[in-house]
């Protein structure tokens, strides 16, 4: 298999004598963190209306329910008194037949 030789073409770079002070930085700087302040802007601002439509549906959803808890209440009350009062009725009438049976065969 034949040996590949990769140099580093970087090596050779002198950057010792680059004074960073005589360039004019501040305008390539400034567009793009104009360009990130704007970013952050953006993503602040998504953030507050996701919170206010999160804040909005969670208060529809808490009226809704406000509407609908009495009724679900009511029902519930109106079922257990039904079957209550249907159980009742029916020991009531075992009792009867029992009472019944048993004054039935004290006569006999």
């Amino acid at each position: 298999m034949p040996a590949f030789k990769i140099s580093n073409p970087l090596k050779a770079l002198d950057l010792t004598s680059l004074d960073l002070r005589q360039l004019n930085l501040r305008g390539a700087v400034a567009p793009a963190a104009k360009v990130l302040r704007d970013s952050a802007y953006v993503v602040v601002g998504v953030g507050v209306i996701a919170a206010q439509r999160v804040n909005a549906r969670r208060y529809d959803l808490q009226q809704r329910l406000n509407d609908v808890l009495p009724g679900v209440r009511n029902e519930a009350q109106a079922t257990a008194q039904r079957v209550f009062d249907e159980a009742g009725d029916k020991v009531r009438s075992v009792l009867t037949r029992r009472k019944n049976i048993a004054t039935s065969d004290s006569n006999a």
